[in-house]
């Protein structure tokens, strides 16, 4: 005799479920690339700028605006950037 509750009957199993629909074909290849603008002249390669070129440039540009760093000269102390 044996003093354990009766375990219930499992439930049936559930029937499976649909199989997935058949693939679907796929889409035709893109076309190779194209050129757009294969008759365009190509862009034009500019030289490089002497060094006179490049500071007559910074000095008609906002460069020619900018206070320059103290960079620590003889005599003076601090790191104030105050022209004298």
């Amino acid at each position: 005799m044996c003093l354990a509750p009766k375990i219930p009957d499992p439930m049936p199993m559930p029937d499976p479920a649909p199989a997935p629909p058949p693939a679907q074909e796929l889409p035709a290849p893109t076309p190779p690339p194209e050129l757009v603008n294969a008759d365009a002249k190509p862009p034009k390669v500019v030289s490089a700028k002497t060094k006179r070129a490049q500071a007559q440039q910074m000095a008609r540009g906002t460069n020619a605006l900018k206070i320059p760093m103290n960079t620590g000269t003889a005599g003076k102390s601090g790191g104030l950037n105050i022209p004298t």
